[in-house]
């Protein structure tokens, strides 16, 4: 798959087969995000990976998913079988603002994910303390993202928006429908 596959065709994923995740492959997600853009190249972000079950398990009990979807978390049998949490390292950027950082690295996780058959959904509705609380995470680290991973068992599409409708939707056969605004809509031409 070339990038530009990659990128049109990426769609955030909320079931997942249980098959685990090599561990190499884990680690070279994690490679992958430390050679994204950083501002001034500080390269402020951490990374956990999670994938024992247990703290699996207590850390999907603190992330929230599909906010549109009735039935958008997933189910047991349906988790993710990996997580990386995106760390901000305080020590290194004291402003505690990584918002540009974990744009560039969560994105490259994901492209990169792609690449090894993965999928992955982009989590930010947290229970950071809790997470704090689990990793056991000194002072200087601060809970940004999650990023939720596995063998795609759903199948997600882009559709073109309609009446500025943004709210992604499942279909009969459970595939999920994500909006978009046109390229005509969000291509800015004096």
């Amino acid at each position: 798959m070339n990038i530009l596959d990659a990128i049109l065709k990426r769609r955030s994923i909320r079931k997942f087969t249980q098959q685990p995740i090599e561990s190499e492959d884990l680690k070279e997600l994690v490679l992958c995000a430390s050679r994204a853009a950083y501002p001034a190249n500080l390269q402020p972000l951490k990374f956990a990976i999670v994938t024992e079950e247990t703290e699996r398990e207590q850390l999907f009990a603190c992330t929230k998913w599909a906010g549109y979807l009735v039935d958008g978390s997933p189910k047991e049998g349906e988790r993710p079988t990996a997580y990386i949490v995106m760390l901000g390292d305080s020590s290194i950027k004291a402003n505690s603002d990584f918002q540009v950082e974990t744009g560039a690295a969560g994105t490259t996780i994901l492209l990169a994910a792609m690449e090894k058959g993965l999928a992955g959904c982009w989590l930010g509705a947290l229970s950071r303390d809790g997470i704090r609380e689990l990793l056991a995470l000194p002072e200087n680290l601060h809970v940004t993202d999650v990023i939720a991973l596995g063998y795609p068992a759903q199948h997600s599409v882009p559709v073109e928006m309609e009446d500025g409708n943004v709210k992604y939707y499942k279909d009969e056969t459970g595939t999920i429908h994500v909006p978009k605004r046109p390229l005509d809509e969000i291509l800015y031409e004096k």
